[in-house]
């Protein structure tokens, strides 16, 4: 059975819940939008755009839901580059032009957001948010869909606590700054590293979620330290994937003289977990097109939902455990 359908058999009998964790209570902006008919329904699609493995198979999930002729158009609309605010902000105009009946956003940055909003809910289109949240009001949108970015980066630092019960000197690779993402990556590993007092942060440096970058930042850090450093915490599969490049130019053993920890659950970041090459791999579970796809209808429905929901993830930290996730087809 195809997952398309199996939604709407979700929908049919109500048993897709909304409130997976974390939700924050019902949204109650009304954008007075008409139940679903019989017609076409335009889904415009605020996009990033290739940007990495997980970024590909999130929208492809929410792609392949609104397509199949299931009386949805999906107009998709991806950034001119993962950090090109503007080309998001005049699609984003264009689809308030057009009178489409909602629209999907990931924002490439968190803030300049609220005109845009604005226009949205003026001409009764409600807002979804998709994995990256916004800072603005929060009655200009709908809800926001995503893992909990917070939860998922704990995890990590949970595992670096029980790995380094000394301490280690770590370093952080971050994602690209002005994102909400990173700001609560960041959060949700230092709130446990940072209450245990001996861990040592050497530094933290964007690397642009890219696995040249990341290459190219530890091996500067490397450089820097004499090769002191025991942890590098990843906020994406790619940049830890080239931070154990930079390692093993370095003379060293990823995995054994540097411990690497990584965010996403790609089908590479398990195979170098598999391959000892990195150590603790969180999954950012990127398939949740049908949980969107439950709120448009909802919402086009009238039907209140959670403001803000939480998609659940796995942790994976051994070559044993991500053996399993390959053998299971979780990577992506």
């Amino acid at each position: 059975m195809s997952i398309r359908k199996r939604v709407w058999g979700a929908i049919a009998v109500g048993a897709l819940s909304l409130g997976l964790a974390g939700c924050a209570g019902d949204s109650e902006a009304d954008f007075g939008v008409e139940a679903v008919g019989d017609g076409v329904t335009t889904v415009g699609f605020v996009a990033v755009g290739p940007e990495g493995g997980w970024r590909n198979a999130n929208e492809q999930a929410i792609k392949d839901m609104f397509t199949g002729g299931i009386g949805f158009e999906l107009r998709y609309a991806p950034a001119a580059s993962p950090s090109d605010q503007q080309s998001q902000l005049d699609s984003f105009a264009a689809f308030v032009d057009d009178g489409v009946d909602v629209i999907l956003l990931t924002p490439t940055e968190a803030s300049g957001w609220e005109e845009s909003l604005q226009a949205a809910k003026a001409a009764d289109i409600p807002v979804i948010l998709i994995d990256r949240g916004v800072e603005a009001s929060e009655d200009l949108y709908v809800a926001r869909i995503a893992p909990d970015n917070y939860r998922v980066a704990y995890s990590v630092g949970s595992w670096a606590v029980e790995t380094f019960p000394e301490g280690a000197r770590y370093f952080v690779l971050e994602g690209v700054p002005g994102l909400s993402v990173v700001t609560e990556r960041n959060e949700g590993f230092e709130a446990i590293v940072n209450a245990v007092g001996n861990f040592t942060k050497v530094g933290a440096q964007t690397a642009n979620w890219s696995t040249d970058e990341g290459r190219a930042v530890i091996d500067a850090v490397l450089a820097a330290n004499d090769n002191d450093l025991q942890l590098i915490f990843a906020q994406n599969d790619e940049m830890g994937l080239g931070a154990a490049q930079a390692v093993k130019a370095a003379g060293l053993v990823p995995g054994v003289d540097v411990k690497i920890a990584t965010i996403d659950g790609t089908t590479g970041a398990l195979g170098a977990l598999a391959a000892g090459e990195l150590s603790f791999v969180a999954q950012y579970n990127p398939f949740f097109g049908d949980v969107v796809f439950d709120v448009v209808t909802k919402t086009l429905a009238g039907t209140p939902v959670q403001s803000n929901i939480s998609v659940e993830s796995n942790t994976f930290d051994s070559p044993e455990a991500a053996q399993s996730a390959l053998d299971a087809g979780l990577g992506f």
